[in-house]
């Protein structure tokens, strides 16, 4: 409860305190919008823990959103550690120089990343690029991890090319989608290796009040007129959700498949640089995490074993030099078996069913 209490007490300094508006600010590495750049400080706990990290050769990794932040970490990491890398990603010069640079860090005789195209805000985009990856991916399309990384924040009230918010679009609707297409791959993946993964990048403010909300996943972009900040808040509790309904589903048929989540706490992205801009404070940039240390948390996930379904990893807030698991359950995170059902028919209502 102390946690969840000085959590709470971060949440509402960095943004209940700030005027919303509706600008843009990326989380996770988005995959619409303007770019931000920030010089970047070495990890402090990032080096060792990397190093410590498995290798990660011969397995197919998928991931939303590389072109900055945490998503570029991510990918670059698991690039590095052998992992075939398909980078997933709206088109943009940012992408293009983020994929290159990926591709030159990869070792030598691991295969190079491939990047595809894949707009978060049209499902026709993201089922064409699921359709590519089940393509080109190895071993007949085996998929070892899908990494739900994308994310937008504080995005006007605008509608989706398929007429949804475009902030549930890109952090939920989008990932259910993309999750529902590659689930044959991901089975086929564990049926060869044992085990293959699906992890989805949340937010702390995901955390706590308001309860989830139907209406901001049902097919009225641009007419919610609620803040930008409750929107993305909506959004990222219902990834959690999402992580919670999909465990249940997994186990229930006794699947090798596993689904985590995870969050990075409050570290020096684009994000922070817009919260902080947009309070007219300073940008605390150097008393906080850095992006590679707020990837720890995900690289967790996508990499180490002992890894259980349901699980949420991410760092203590008390002491920010430690990764730890939490239940996404009450009162942390607001989800029962009604919301989980809300959910799942909201997604497949707006991308199509979604049977295990």
């Amino acid at each position: 409860m102390r946690r969840f209490c000085l959590f709470q007490s971060i949440k509402y300094l960095l943004i209940f305190s700030m005027p919303f508006s509706s600008s843009l600010a990326t989380d996770a590495g988005s995959s619409s919008g303007r770019s931000i750049n920030i010089e970047q400080r070495p990890g402090e706990f990032y080096p060792s823990f990397f190093e410590n990290l498995p290798s990660m050769k011969g397995k197919t990794v998928v991931i939303t959103g590389f072109s900055r932040g945490l998503g570029y970490v991510t990918a670059l990491s698991v690039a590095k550690k052998g992992a075939t890398v398909f980078l997933l990603n709206r088109k943009s010069e940012r992408a293009e120089e983020s994929a290159a640079a990926i591709a030159a860090a990869t070792p030598e005789g691991t295969p190079s990343p491939r990047q595809i195209e894949c707009d978060l805000l049209d499902f026709a985009s993201v089922r064409t690029a699921a359709k590519l990856v089940k393509d080109f991916a190895p071993d007949g399309g085996a998929v070892d991890v899908l990494c739900c990384n994308a994310g937008i924040m504080l995005q006007p009230d605008e509608a989706s090319a398929d007429g949804y918010d475009i902030t549930a679009s890109t952090n939920m609707l989008s990932h259910f989608l993309l999750t529902k297409e590659l689930m044959p791959s991901l089975e086929k993946a564990a049926a060869v290796r044992g085990e293959a993964r699906i992890v989805t990048m949340s937010s702390g403010s995901g955390f706590g009040k308001p309860s989830f909300n139907a209406k901001f996943f049902e097919r009225n972009g641009g007419k919610l007129g609620d803040s930008s900040y409750e929107r993305y808040h909506q959004s990222k509790l219902a990834n959690l959700v999402f992580t919670k309904a999909l465990d249940d589903k997994l186990r229930a048929k006794n699947s090798n498949v596993i689904a985590v989540a995870c969050h990075p706490g409050v570290c020096a992205t684009d994000m922070l640089v817009h919260v902080r801009t947009t309070m007219k404070k300073g940008l605390l940039l150097d008393s906080v995490p850095t992006a590679e240390d707020g990837s720890i948390a995900q690289l967790k996930c996508i990499c180490e074993s002992g890894i259980k379904s349901g699980d949420l990893w991410g760092p203590d807030f008390e002491s920010q030099n430690e990764v730890v698991r939490n239940d996404i359950s009450p009162p942390l995170v607001l989800v029962d078996e009604n919301v989980k059902t809300t959910l799942w028919k909201l997604c497949e209502k707006a991308t199509g069913v979604f049977e295990l």
